[in-house]
């Protein structure tokens, strides 16, 4: 998953006037102009609206860290059925990634990384808006850029200024004529962009042929793997030997999530553990020692960092598009909670 890695992803609150906008889209979307957002916070919340009312068809780059590819999306939203979404690479290995609900299958030759490509390609490119604007007070601040173009399109540029070193800034761009996302960039100190996505081209259509949303890569089974990551499934009836809590986490940082999950290529039950501050999330895996392999300390690629720490016979790893410096200092909040009432908590 990582540099040196050995064994080892809405809730919108929607204002009438929101609702009256997204119905002129529809009609007269070049009118939208005059009365696009005035603030930095305004973009946001459209944009959350603009995700689940558009379908289109788009090819991107991206990158991280050192790794620089290029891909085609076709995404369908559906009021009845909700978002889907099918990706294939244009550059590298043959790989397709499905998205449905809450479901992620990812196929890929069987040469490559299973892990690296869940982790680069399980998020939609809708997930790097945040959900809740005033969640991210005080720990974010947001501001206009101004105006520019993308994917021969307007765009609004806005920033997510961090307050703090626990966090990375992020930099997006908002089509003027949708609020759909066409841009973003992870910040490192000194506004270093260490991962960043764009759409090179994309179309705006009122329906996707379904059977464009159907898997195309097939072949052999040594050819190519086929994992699913299925959230809505993935809990066990596994009872843990061991609950957990958050001693001392960056504020900001709550659980999300606390849950025994099956997941994809390994053996046994993991603890999963999600945390997030309302932009970035954090998972903590944790599972005995006996079933884990051993890994202790950090590991970086590109935005992602990992930490991993030996505690009272388990095995920790809290992962995460956040600061070197967040991830360890979970993974050392990390102590057993004598309280198993409320878990994670």
């Amino acid at each position: 998953m990582m540099r040196n890695a050995r064994g080892l992803g809405p809730i919108v609150e929607a204002a009438a006037r929101r609702v009256l906008l997204l119905a002129c889209v529809a009609v007269c979307p070049i009118a939208l102009a005059s009365e696009s957002p005035e603030s930095a916070a305004g973009w946001v919340e459209w944009a959350n609206e603009a995700r689940d009312s558009h379908s289109f068809i788009g090819e991107f780059v991206y990158q991280h860290g050192s790794d620089i590819g290029s891909m085609k999306i076709w995404r369908a939203a559906d009021s009845e059925t909700g978002i889907r979404e099918r990706l294939v690479s244009l550059s590298g290995q043959h790989r397709e990634i499905l998205r449905g609900g809450d479901s992620v299958t990812c196929i890929l030759g069987n040469s490559e990384s299973v892990l690296i490509d869940q982790r680069q390609l399980r998020r939609p490119l809708s997930a790097r808006i945040p959900e809740d604007v005033d969640r991210l007070r005080p720990h974010y601040e947001l501001r206009l850029v101004g105006k520019d173009r993308v994917a021969g399109r307007p765009a609004m540029q806005i920033m997510l200024e961090p307050q703090d070193e626990f966090r990375y800034g992020y930099s997006v761009w908002l089509d003027s004529e949708t609020g759909l996302l066409t841009r973003a960039e992870v910040l490192g100190p000194d506004d270093q962009v260490i991962e960043q996505l764009m759409m090179l081209d994309i179309e705006i259509l009122d329906r996707i042929d379904p059977a464009l949303l159907e898997p195309t890569l097939s072949g052999r089974e040594e050819e190519y793997s086929r994992i699913t990551n299925d959230l809505a499934r993935a809990e066990t009836d596994a009872h843990p030997q061991h609950e957990w809590a958050m001693a001392d986490q960056p504020a900001g940082f709550a659980v999300q999530m606390d849950r025994i999950q099956q997941l994809p290529g390994r053996p046994h039950p993991v603890r999963h553990m999600m945390l997030s501050d309302g932009l970035a999330t954090v998972s903590v895996y944790i599972e005995p020692e006996s079933q884990a392999g051993r890994f202790e300390g950090g590991m970086q690629m590109g935005a992602m960092n990992a930490y991993g720490r030996m505690h009272d016979g388990y095995q920790a790893i809290v992962v995460g598009e956040v600061p070197a410096v967040t991830v360890e200092r979970i993974a050392r909040s990390l102590v057993p909670n004598i309280d198993s009432s409320q878990p994670g908590q």
